[in-house]
């Protein structure tokens, strides 16, 4: 008989390239989920936890979500909760490189830029950041591939996002625009291998079309791209569950973040790094593999 391993036997995707370069690091992908840790150098975060562009913070913040499993850290300085009123480039690089540099210089893991300006890109990349997250998967700033394109030691989360919820099938619209976003990586010379893709939970989509886009996440596998979710602290969670506000939305992260990864999700990307990643440890155990000290405990004795 075949054994199949427990990744695939569980329907988990493998991948050609298992390697994502950033920079000098490199993270493993398909072992397990590695999580994403969200460091807002914003005044005005959904969630409440903007640091207003203080360094000193973001780093103690940021170690701490490293020491609690963060894999990589995601730093913003703009805010992009619905309603939010846009920040030049200058405002936005002021905030969030002083963080990138420093952070970049004292983490053990690769730092990201969460940005749709090219000149914070890179700006930032200048300052040590190696991954860009761009919310609008290289459709927006019309430089933003150009960029990536001149530093190809960069690693680019590419998001699915639009202006309205549209109309029609919503996998077929969140697939064609990232299928959108991998045609222009390719044009300007970006290597596939260097792209995760994000479909965007909470971007240009109705609290129902965010669910859905959990429940149907799989069918995104099609795209050949590692996928990174990010459902953390969002206001779906907080609709499901009767008015929730964002520091009571923990439990509802953990379960979109579960789903997701049965379904397929390489990433995730949260503000509660301890929880998750505990979370996400029991997850793993079950979808990619009983870890061995596991496999060799022995049953607990008898019960009754």
């Amino acid at each position: 008989m075949t054994t199949v391993p427990e990744g695939e036997a569980a329907g988990l995707p493998s991948h050609p390239h298992p390697l994502l370069r950033c920079g000098r690091h490199r993270l493993r992908l398909g072992e397990r989920t590695l999580v994403v840790g969200i460091v807002n150098a914003t005044p005005d975060s959904f969630s409440g936890d903007g640091l207003g562009g203080d360094p000193e913070a973001a780093l103690a913040l940021a170690e701490r979500m490293v020491s609690e499993g963060a894999d990589l850290i995601d730093v913003g300085g703009e805010s992009t909760r619905p309603h939010s009123v846009p920040v030049d480039a200058a405002t936005e690089a002021a905030r969030a490189v002083p963080v990138v540099e420093l952070l970049a210089r004292r983490l053990a893991v690769p730092v990201s830029v969460d940005t749709r300006k090219a000149e914070v890109a890179e700006a930032a990349i200048s300052a040590g950041a190696s991954v860009v997250n761009d919310i609008w998967g290289l459709r927006g700033d019309p430089r933003m591939a150009e960029v990536l394109a001149a530093h190809p030691d960069v690693a680019l989360v590419a998001m699915h996002n639009r202006r309205d919820h549209g109309e029609g099938d919503l996998i077929a619209a969140v697939a064609a625009g990232l299928g959108e976003t991998l045609a222009i990586a390719g044009r300007h010379g970006i290597a596939p291998e260097r792209v995760v893709v994000d479909p965007g939970f909470g971007f240009g989509k109705t609290p129902a079309q965010n669910l859905e886009l959990v429940r149907r996440l799989g069918e995104l596998r099609a795209l050949g791209r590692p996928i990174l979710v990010g459902p953390s602290r969002k206001s779906t969670i907080g609709l499901v569950l009767g008015g929730a506000s964002a520091g009571e939305r923990l439990e509802g992260t953990i379960a979109l973040c579960v789903l997701a990864v049965a379904a397929g999700a390489d990433l995730v990307r949260v503000h509660d790094v301890a929880a998750v990643s505990r979370a996400l440890r029991l997850a793993d155990a079950v979808l990619r593999g009983v870890p061995e000290p596991v496999r060799a405990a022995p049953a607990p004795g008898p019960t009754g």
